[in-house]
């Protein structure tokens, strides 16, 4: 379960502009968006061992060569990466013995499952860094407990705000009254959301307002920046 979004001031959408970055930072690619590539490679092979080696041998690969190839005027990243890690899968079906035509054949027109797996784990991999970056956000500002309170919220959906300010409070060893409360977790919510368009444009070149919003429906993303977003904020990109 994730954190619900809420109205709130406007995004910073119309001060982002990024250029592929995990093309141009192998490290940051392999820290990022390996646990999507593991996902994808699972529902592809559906054998761990066989997961195992491709996901090695690729990671390794992309450490020690970049993405000296991609071309982001071709589409999004994540396009370019998923035909990448399929082709890995395929060459190593193609160079194993004994592996059955038919396991190659079908990887070739990966279907819905891949897709699917594809998804998720990006998705997951977003959510996973917003979340450490309210993490660190908390950890470098005294007094703030955006981490603590947006996680409270979500583990405990059923309790109201007196309850989940009586848990911050002894998470943080301080007094918190529930106001103060519920004034931290609408920031907490919007600095989340801002911190997933951040994660998402950074895959897109140039990303546009259209580009954006595809990209968060695609992800099942934008219920978490939907209510973030001012109503001209495609004018205003």
């Amino acid at each position: 379960m994730e954190p619900h979004a809420e109205v709130a001031a406007p995004s910073n959408l119309d001060r982002i502009t990024t250029r592929w970055p995990a093309v141009g930072d192998p490290v940051q690619f392999v820290l990022r968006y390996a646990p999507a590539v593991r996902k994808y490679l699972d529902a592809l092979l559906r054998d761990p061992h066989d997961a195992d080696e491709v996901e090695q041998e690729f990671l390794a690969r992309v450490v020690e060569r970049g993405f000296a190839n991609a071309d982001p005027g071709r589409g999004r990243f994540r396009d370019y990466l998923k035909s990448a890690v399929r082709n890995a899968a395929l060459n190593y079906l193609r160079g194993k013995r004994r592996a059955p035509q038919a396991a190659v054949d079908e990887l070739q027109f990966a279907g819905p499952e891949g897709e699917q797996a594809w998804v998720a784990g990006w998705q997951r991999c977003a959510l996973d860094k917003a979340w450490r970056g309210l993490d660190q956000h908390q950890a470098r500002t005294p007094g703030n407990l955006f981490h603590s309170v947006l996680r409270l919220s979500v583990d405990h959906p059923d309790e109201d705000s007196e309850a989940l300010a009586a848990r911050a409070a002894a998470l943080a060893g301080r007094p918190l009254r529930a106001d103060a409360f519920r004034k931290q977790l609408s920031r907490a919510r919007r600095l989340f959301a801002e911190l997933l368009l951040q994660e998402v444009t950074g895959t897109l070149e140039h990303p546009t307002p259209h580009q954006v919003e595809e990209e968060l429906i695609e992800l099942g993303l934008m219920p978490y920046i939907a209510d973030f977003l001012p109503d001209d904020w495609r004018r205003t990109v």
